[in-house]
């Protein structure tokens, strides 16, 4: 029988004020991701580590990379708004 694999798991947190973006701390096995465009405020997501590889989310890492270059400090940025973003991990999760 084959092992059916769990949904990517990604949870939404809020920036304390006053907090800088490298002290956030991650839960063991996710990622700590800042999303959010130009002007907008950013919103904080844990996302798992098994995510990181699907093909809609290298995409998204694709586009990090032209807007900031690879050189990225601190927590990793994605520059889309929030709501794709969660749709693009919706996406993700159904396919698994």
């Amino acid at each position: 029988m084959r092992k059916q694999k769990a949904p990517i798991k990604c949870y939404r947190s809020t920036i304390e004020e006053g907090r800088q973006e490298d002290q956030l701390t991650p839960i063991n096995g996710f990622v700590p991701v800042l999303v959010g465009d130009r002007g907008e405020e950013l919103q904080r997501f844990l996302v798992s580590v098994e995510g990181l590889k699907h093909p809609c989310f290298v995409r998204l890492l694709e586009m990090a990379a032209e807007e900031f270059g690879y050189g990225q400090r601190g927590v990793l940025r994605i520059p889309c708004d929030a709501q794709h973003f969660e749709q693009v991990i919706a996406k993700i999760s159904k396919s698994k």
